[in-house]
């Protein structure tokens, strides 16, 4: 019983913290796919991911939704798809605020993970469902 009520006690916090936050704290701004791809949160960046004509692309911007140039960072994308692996592909600084690389074999709905280091070497995961 006394197991029961302390389980049932600590419930709650357990539920408060795997709600979606309310964005009052947030000191960025919320993207919105500019390029046709997947747009995820990667560190203090925002990294859209497209995934077309056997290349992947990386489009960066800042917290505030700006361009952030690609010069200096450095990308790669590990694709999954079931038992099927592709990768690690290296994305380069392209030019502009994207970075690039070679995908000749992109698996159907795969998931891609992003590893991103930026200039001064902080590293970031993000995970993409491919369209």
């Amino acid at each position: 019983m006394i197991i029961g009520a302390a389980a049932a006690l600590s419930m709650p916090a357990a539920v408060a913290q795997n709600k979606p936050h309310d964005h009052k704290d947030h000191k960025h701004t919320h993207a919105t796919p500019q390029h046709g791809g997947v747009l995820e949160d990667v560190g203090e960046y925002h990294a859209e991911l497209v995934a077309k004509d056997g290349k992947l692309t990386i489009y960066l911007r800042d917290e505030e939704a700006k361009d952030t140039p690609a010069e200096g960072f450095k990308a790669s994308v590990l694709l999954t798809a079931g038992s099927q692996r592709v990768g690690p592909i290296q994305l380069a600084p392209a030019g502009g605020n994207k970075l690039e690389g070679a995908a000749n074999a992109i698996p159907a709905g795969a998931t891609a993970i992003l590893t991103l280091t930026d200039k001064s070497g902080a590293t970031a995961q993000a995970r993409y469902k491919l369209k």
